[in-house]
């Protein structure tokens, strides 16, 4: 129990220390295991490499990797203009245009983050342009990036896959209805405060419009399509799929657009290799924390008072979803599932719920943490791009998390949103 405590304080203190997230997860195990046995840390060691050496997470680097490539191959342009002739002639059309980017971007890249990042060195400066107020453009930006890992692919959703021993090809499936309905809601909300704020549309409506911009932007939305089917079809491993989304984003850019050249690839390959390098560092530091937890018996314990709680699977769900935004706002969304989804994967499968429908709900709701204080990543980001402070976004940023808040209600008391899809097309 000493262990244990000295876990959960020492990895607190490390956050309050504003200590990396990856750093502090690993520090805080060592700290456990040295109450414990220090004579077990090759173990421990161990551990961190074997919760790495995974074919499945192989798919992170490289949708990584496609996703850099599409940004710097012109194809994200490509798709902000063709979302743009799909939406802009709402009111507050650029603003519409950023969350349909973030769809499309989403379907993509398989990152939140690098969707902010993509649509915000696009949309942010022109819908400044154009009249918007610089905090109101970074807020929808980061606002919609959510999309980013709720519309498959999804590397967060590759991530609970593997840790909850969980079908990756139906979490993407399921992953469809949900970031429909996120997009949708923010689409109505954005329309909403641009009539208010007196935002006019971009362009008008026009269908000669959006089938040229489409030709060229429905080139990049195969890539969705091709990891989708692939993967359903059983052609492909997601890992494999995400070889092929390389390989069809380099097609693109080195011979369709023209627009990436051999240069480029340097800064690709760095740019991506730092992102992985991120990425898996959590992954294997939230391992050996996740060793530890199981050593001091801390599942199996949350496990048993849970269930004795006797709770019903909705309202067992509600105190997921608190105990998830909670998460959000101090850890990054692959930290927590590495974490978590061994110590509630057990109880929501005891509990009847549908693993499917829990995980999709769940995913959505750590997207809200990419938000919101003192963290959120996806709101850094935005601010940066803005040349703004992180507080400054606050006050626009709201209206979209609550929208985002009901949308994850609404899928947890409507399932079917999530499970439609993959109930059809698995008979």
């Amino acid at each position: 129990m000493t262990s244990a405590v000295v876990l959960f304080v020492s990895f607190l203190i490390f956050l309050l220390l504003g200590i990396p997230v990856a750093f502090g997860l690993a520090g805080a195990s060592i700290l456990s295991l040295l109450m414990i046995d220090s004579g077990m840390m090759t173990q421990v060691f161990s551990k961190m490499f074997s919760g790495a050496n995974s074919w499945l997470l192989l798919a992170i680097p490289f949708f990584i990797l496609a996703g850099n490539i599409m940004e710097k191959g012109g194809v994200t342009r490509r798709l902000v203009d063709f979302a743009d002739a799909l939406v802009g002639f709402l009111p507050g059309g650029l603003s519409a245009t950023n969350v349909t980017a973030s769809m499309f971007f989403g379907g993509v890249s398989g990152s939140a983050v690098a969707d902010t990042s993509a649509t915000g060195t696009i949309l942010i400066p022109a819908m400044v342009r154009q009249g918007y107020s610089s905090k109101y453009s970074a807020a929808i930006t980061a606002a919609s990036s959510p999309i980013g890992i709720i519309i498959p692919p999804s590397i967060p959703m590759i991530l609970w896959g593997f840790t909850a021993g969980l079908s990756v090809a139906d979490l993407f499936l399921a992953g469809i209805g949900a970031g429909v309905l996120v997009g949708v809601a923010l689409l109505a909300a954005s329309t909403v405060v641009s009539i208010k704020r007196g935002y006019k549309s971009s362009i008008p409506f026009s269908f000669k419009n959006v089938f040229g911009k489409g030709k060229e932007g429905i080139l990049a939305l195969v890539t969705p399509a091709i990891i989708i089917v692939g993967i359903i079809t059983g052609v492909v491993t997601p890992t494999e799929a995400a070889v092929v989304a390389v390989l069809y984003s380099m097609i693109l850019g080195f011979f369709v657009y023209r627009e990436l050249k051999i240069k480029h690839l340097k800064d690709i390959i760095i740019n991506s290799g730092k992102m992985t390098a991120t990425v898996m560092m959590i992954i294997i530091s939230a391992s050996a924390f996740s060793y530890l937890l199981t050593i001091n018996d801390v599942p199996s314990s949350l496990a048993g008072f849970v269930i004795d709680m006797n709770l019903s699977p909705f309202l067992l769900m509600l105190m997921f979803i608190l105990l998830f935004l909670f998460l959000g706002m101090f850890l990054d969304a692959n930290a927590a599932i590495i974490m978590t989804v061994p110590v509630i994967a057990p109880v929501i499968v005891a509990s009847g719920i549908d693993p499917i429908h829990a995980s999709v709900v769940l995913i959505a709701t750590l997207g809200i943490g990419l938000l919101t204080p003192p963290v959120g990543l996806c709101t850094y980001v935005a601010a940066g791009i803005a040349n703004l402070r992180f507080d400054e976004l606050m006050r626009d940023l709201v209206p979209f998390v609550i929208v985002l808040l009901t949308c994850v209600i609404l899928m947890l008391v409507f399932p079917q949103i999530i499970t439609f899809i993959p109930s059809l097309l698995n008979g």
